[in-house]
């Protein structure tokens, strides 16, 4: 029988998919009082040395989070834990890899996140800060706007988050045209090419998206002569991660007319400080790192750690299972 911990809200969540298997587990239930106790007996206890764990969003952002992480990282038992993002360059993530002889990530994030990209796009294109200024200035003046049809997209890292991107802006008569290091056809682009040809595209997109994990290749990829070559209509996006821009040349680049608009998901430093410019530049639209942040993420994101515990309570390969090396240091 193996020890699984898991937050209590999740667990009311998923406990009718675990019918199957709840002889094969001794369920450790977590409450947002940082409180331990067995689901079957109820009984707390304060040993708590599980051997299966999932990260859900209930762990990490309730008001126990901090228990959770040195629960989980201090633990000398951990043989497999699901996460519940995509990456695994957040410190505290590295920190729990260390502790595990097993990480899963989840990749199912994505579908909120094209939702977010395309939210942006369409109040960018549809002219909204526009349209707000002239509500509030009580002004009744048509706008001239664009439209998805026929806009091209330039997607910079082509994975989950991309392909959920791609899919709908083909959908609604946009091209979409991403890079990434592996060639080869995939849904929802036209064409799939080398990163290595992005200055050379740049010129050409209405809209330009990074979600690019953060890498020494990758950080500050945006910087002045990215922006240089953006058209002065474009816009410039970001769902990766903050350190993927240099926001200094971003600002600057936004004065300066080229691109048009920022839309950012993502900073350098979260949570954002009060006094950075970012927060009140008239071109910019700043959202908490919440892209992923819906019902639906949630509840995907059960459905893998459920997928996954079948598997590893039957001897199945668990899937998105992450390379020990990526916990080194």
């Amino acid at each position: 029988m193996k020890t699984c911990l898991v937050h209590e809200k999740t667990f009311a969540r998923i406990q009718p998919r675990l019918k199957d298997v709840e002889h094969k587990l001794d369920v450790l239930i977590m409450t947002d009082e940082g409180r331990f106790y067995h689901a079957g007996s109820r009984v707390v206890t304060d040993k708590v040395e599980p051997e299966i764990v999932f990260g859900s969003l209930d762990c990490f952002f309730g008001p126990a989070a901090g228990v959770f992480v040195k629960t989980v990282t201090t633990s000398d038992r951990l043989e497999w834990f699901q996460s519940p993002a995509a990456g695994v360059d957040n410190a505290v993530l590295k920190a729990i890899g260390k502790a595990s002889k097993q990480y899963t990530t989840n990749h199912t994030q994505a579908e909120s996140m094209a939702e977010w990209a395309l939210w942006a796009a369409l109040d960018f294109l549809r002219e909204g800060p526009l349209h707000r200024a002239q509500q509030e200035a009580a002004e009744w003046k048509r706008v001239q706007a664009r439209e998805i049809a026929g806009s091209r997209w330039l997607v910079v890292g082509y994975g989950s988050i991309g392909e959920a991107v791609g899919k709908r802006v083909t959908a609604l008569g946009g091209h979409v045209t991403g890079l990434r290091r592996s060639p080869g056809p995939a849904p929802g682009a036209q064409e799939i090419l080398p990163i290595g040809v992005l200055p050379d595209l740049l010129p050409e997109a209405d809209i330009v998206l990074l979600s690019v994990p953060h890498t020494s290749e990758t950080e500050g990829m945006a910087d002045a002569d990215f922006f240089s070559k953006m058209r002065p209509d474009a816009l410039f996006m970001n769902l990766g991660r903050g350190a993927l821009v240099n926001e200094d040349a971003l600002v600057a680049a936004l004065d300066k007319g080229h691109p048009a608009y920022a839309a950012l998901d993502v900073t350098g430093v979260e949570p954002l400080p009060a006094e950075s410019p970012l927060w009140h530049h008239p071109k910019i639209m700043i959202t908490p790192h919440d892209s992923s942040q819906t019902n639906g993420t949630i509840l995907r994101a059960d459905g893998t750690f459920v997928d996954n515990l079948h598997r590893y309570l039957n001897g199945e390969p668990l899937r998105n299972l992450v390379d020990r090396k990526a916990f080194e240091d």
